[in-house]
């Protein structure tokens, strides 16, 4: 509807009302009812007829890529081609799973002039989102109506895993600063390849000590060791029913892919190769790994429009596409959230079956709700019986880490808001022992 009664034309109406209800005791007002009738029909009229015209256009810049529950900034550009000052209210077409808050935009536009105003929208799914028509109320020149316009714009935004968290890491790296400052990321490589000498550091071993260096400077001097480089990174990812798991209006595969392009950007920047192999009653995506950045973003591309599905996911044919795709000696990063006896033991099966051709490394989410109720007071027999059970579940999930590592398996059992720090760290600490 391109006019919506104004405030003008309501309270106008209210005086016709009056005149209604006194002809009720002196009729002959009646010429004087119809009067008022016809020249607020006539005011009206003519306020729509002169608003016609639309007086307002609205551009719209909008980023093409961004960062899953991290605010983005629209910018809007309304220009105003009216000779009156005018109080214009914008609002946008958003995709569904968008967050907004900051809309409708109200402002106020000098005669002929142009006000620059923005809002910050967060996308809380991954994938391909577009923005709609644009639509704006400004009010006629008498008042009576407001004049809506629905403007025709569209916009393509492609939401991707956590990359800003990626470029926050970069700038660090820059910096010569690692985003993880855990004891992790000082361990150092082998007596394989000499990097440089530097000052030593209380938590650095004695026999890293260059006596030589220290009595030519005169003060304790160590010789730091490069990690080894060219090595694969594979990850596994899991994409059916288990991962549809919601924490904190994410997904168990939203997180999992966070960590993923964190990890991935690491070992690229270490010199390693990258690659990955997404999978649920099928392969839904294989990477063959590569070296350098360009690697990882390739990771980026694939992945950000991979969704979970309730579907029983083929771990099977994963783990037999990956050894026959993958045979030089790989890191292989599985991520997953096991929460039954057979799919346990199937990935442990699969996973000691990739011994000792490859590394693997088996990250299980845990549930915070199912530790909380394990490990809180029961104030009635329900409540305990809850509790048993959750106990039963945690003690159930240690014996299956425990029997996985006693194997020869790197494990990380792990909470979603934990899981990109420890993985990094976990790749940091394999690394440095010199396990791929």
């Amino acid at each position: 509807m391109p006019f919506v009664p104004g405030r003008s034309l309501i309270l106008a109406l209210v005086l016709p009302v009056l005149l209604a209800v006194t002809t009720l005791v002196q009729p002959e007002l009646w010429r004087g009812l119809l009067f008022v009738d016809g020249l607020i029909v006539a005011l009206a009229l003519l306020d729509a007829l002169l608003a016609r015209r639309p007086k307002v256009s609205v551009t719209r810049s909008a980023p093409h890529t961004a960062s899953l529950a991290r605010p983005m900034r629209i910018e809007l550009q309304i220009e105003s081609h009216s000779a009156r000052r005018l109080r214009v209210r914008v609002n946008d077409t958003i995709f569904p799973d968008g967050q907004a808050e900051e809309l409708p935009i109200e402002l106020t536009v000098a005669p002929r002039g142009r006000v620059a105003a923005h809002y910050r929208l967060t996308a809380m799914q991954r994938g391909s989102k577009e923005l709609g028509d644009i639509y704006v109320r400004y009010p006629s020149p008498l008042g009576f109506w407001w004049r809506q316009l629905q403007l025709p714009a569209s916009a393509k935004i492609r939401v991707y895993p956590d990359v800003q968290a990626v470029r926050h890491y970069e700038l660090l790296a820059r910096q010569n600063r690692d985003v993880f400052s855990s004891r992790a990321t000082r361990l150092k490589g082998g007596d394989t390849e000499f990097e440089r000498l530097r000052d030593y550091n209380p938590d650095d071993e004695f026999r890293r000590i260059d006596w030589k260096a220290t009595a030519r400077r005169r003060r304790f001097t160590v010789r730091e060791f490069q990690l080894e480089k060219n090595q694969n990174v594979v990850f596994l990812l899991d994409c059916g029913r288990f991962m549809t798991a919601v924490w904190d209006d994410h997904t168990a595969l939203d997180y999992s892919l966070n960590a993923t392009l964190m990890l991935s950007h690491v070992a690229a920047r270490r010199g390693d190769q990258v690659g990955l192999l997404a999978f649920d009653e099928e392969v839904k995506r294989f990477l063959k790994p590569r070296a350098g950045l360009s690697a990882a973003n390739q990771i980026i591309q694939a992945t950000y429009d991979l969704f979970p599905r309730m579907v029983e996911s083929d771990y099977e044919g994963a783990f037999r596409t990956l050894r026959s795709r993958v045979t030089k000696r790989t890191l292989v990063v599985f991520i997953g959230h096991a929460i039954d006896d057979q799919t346990a033991r199937r990935i442990q099966k699969l996973s000691r079956e990739l011994l000792p051709r490859h590394l693997p490394l088996v990250v299980l989410l845990k549930d915070r709700d199912l530790e909380l109720r394990a490990r809180q007071a029961a104030p009635d027999s329900e409540a305990a019986c809850i509790q048993a059970a959750a106990a039963e579940i945690v003690l159930w999930r240690q014996r299956v880490v425990s029997e996985l590592q006693s194997a020869g398996v790197l494990v990380l059992d792990v909470f979603h808001d934990q899981l990109t720090g420890a993985l990094v760290s976990r790749y940091l600490e394999t690394k440095a022992q010199g396990l791929i």
